[in-house]
């Protein structure tokens, strides 16, 4: 857990920290700075022309929103970082990775750029909530990089756990290694109070994006000829692909597919929806009987083959007495292993017969995480052609709904299935789902309006820009030696 707990920690620095690294150059150092260079973000190589650049100049202008060539620098430093290795650093690729970087600080902007056009702000409460949360994630950037430079040996859980000594020993390597970076006298104090205003900055554009969309999205619901529109092209669109192809249903049911329509309308055959108390069994007693397994496999490939040649005889009776020892070792170990897995079944069943309902029971018996749960949830088809989970498939044909079974093994596991729903083949019936399309297909059109708009406001703000071209060109320059 400490191993895992310092990993994290070190991709926050590395996440949180190098790549904003070219922000914290100080003022009276920044026109004699080159461009940040380490682990995750690549910086501009040194060349004659790296001290001309000066990184308090303005590259965009949009509106009254200035965005200096610093700025510019950190995004583009991101975009060779992520993307040179496969594209190249040849002239082409910059020039391509510059125009995603404009591309990006313009749609990042735009918000507060049009925000200010139509006269919307923040309230005083969403102004402080947006400071909170800004400062809340700084102070856990801090944290984060204190802890992976406080405890390089991962000798405690968390920063709250660092002695004073550790504490300090962590502030000190932070603030050398800033200052050999961006000049003297820069200290972690400094980075993080860029940070937090950088963080407040992106809090705010998101806040007002989110007024944006409120303000200009229609909250309408959408007509009957768009739903109507919308039924038809979905349904038939589906009846041919679960014609084709009856899985991606059951993908589609269970959540794997990725859709832009969730909601089923066909069923291809019969179905049904089912939940699943799954007890499974020890790993180690799994290992052993593997191996068990896979010796008697080998002695079978061995018999075989000497008994199709015809040779070594005594070999072939050494593998039949070695081949019985392990099949009653098998036997025994299989009985103790499915007795133990049995146990906590017939426990879990006991459990549901005394009053536990089936989602408790899922929750106290199935292995999740905390995040997940324990909900264990299919749909199945019940023809006998279950291409996932035949088995319980099988369970559930016998069941009627609302019932569960007994304890059932599958495998080296035991299983309670539950029959919460049979799904008909066929056309749904559209009542029954009426107000769910009306929802969806509604939130579908103003995603599409809202969408429009933010583009529309997106070309706008790129054509109202004022770009200085010397300030791309120098960078580039830079990068290319």
């Amino acid at each position: 857990m400490k191993q895992i707990k310092r990993i994290l920690a070190f991709f926050t620095a590395i996440l949180l920290l190098l790549p904003l690294t070219g922000c914290l150059v100080p003022k009276d150092n920044a026109a004699n700075e080159p461009a940040p260079s380490d682990a995750g973000v690549t910086g501009a190589p040194e060349s004659s022309e790296t001290a001309a650049f000066d990184r308090n100049a303005i590259a965009i202008e949009l509106g009254d929103i200035q965005i200096t060539a610093e700025e510019l620098e950190n995004t583009f430093s991101q975009y060779v970082s992520y993307f040179a290795y496969s594209y190249g650093m040849d002239e082409e690729s910059l020039n391509q990775f510059m125009r995603m970087t404009e591309e990006w600080l313009i749609e990042f902007y735009m918000p507060e750029w049009k925000a200010k056009q139509l006269g919307v702000s923040l309230s005083a409460e969403q102004e402080a909530q947006c400071s909170a949360e800004a400062q809340a994630e700084v102070d856990e950037e801090r944290d984060a990089l204190l802890y992976y430079y406080g405890d390089p040996d991962g000798s405690v859980e968390d920063v709250s756990q660092l002695s004073e000594e550790q504490r300090t020993a962590a502030l000190n390597e932070i603030n050398e290694e800033l200052a050999a970076m961006f000049g003297e006298g820069y200290t972690f104090d400094d980075y993080l109070a860029m940070r937090l205003k950088d963080a407040v900055s992106t809090k705010r554009i998101d806040a007002l994006s989110v007024l944006l969309e409120e303000q200009f999205s229609s909250d309408a619901p959408a007509d009957q000829t768009a739903i109507d529109e919308w039924y038809e092209t979905t349904l038939a669109k589906q009846k041919e692909t679960f014609t084709e192809d009856p899985a991606t249903y059951l993908d589609y049911q269970n959540g794997v597919a990725l859709v832009d329509d969730p909601i089923c309308l066909y069923a291809p055959k019969e179905a049904a929806r089912i939940e699943v108390i799954l007890i499974l069994s020890d790993d180690n007693d799994l290992d052993t009987l593997d191996e068990t397994r896979s010796a008697m496999a080998e002695l079978e490939a061995e018999y075989g083959a000497l008994a199709l040649r015809g040779e070594n005889e005594d070999r072939q009776a050494e593998i039949v007495t070695e081949y019985a020892a392990l099949r009653e070792t098998l036997e025994t170990l299989e009985k103790q292993h499915m007795a133990g897995v049995k146990k906590t079944a017939d426990k879990a069943y006991a459990d549901l017969l005394g009053g536990m309902t089936f989602a408790d029971a899922m929750e106290l018996y199935n292995a999740h995480d905390d995040e997940g749960g324990g909900r264990f949830e299919q749909v199945v088809f019940l023809d006998g052609n279950e291409p996932e989970y035949p088995a319980y498939a099988e369970i559930a044909s016998k069941l009627t709904v609302g019932a569960y079974s007994e304890p059932t093994p599958v495998g080296d596991d035991y299983c309670i299935v539950r029959l919460t729903e049979i799904l008909p083949e066929g056309v749904i019936d559209r009542a029954s789902i009426e107000n769910e399309i009306d929802a969806f297909v509604s939130e579908k059109l103003r995603t599409e309006t809202w969408q429009a708009q933010h583009d529309a406001w997106l070309e706008e703000a790129k054509n109202a820009a004022v770009y200085h071209r010397e300030v791309y060109d120098m960078l580039i320059r830079m990068y290319l030696g």
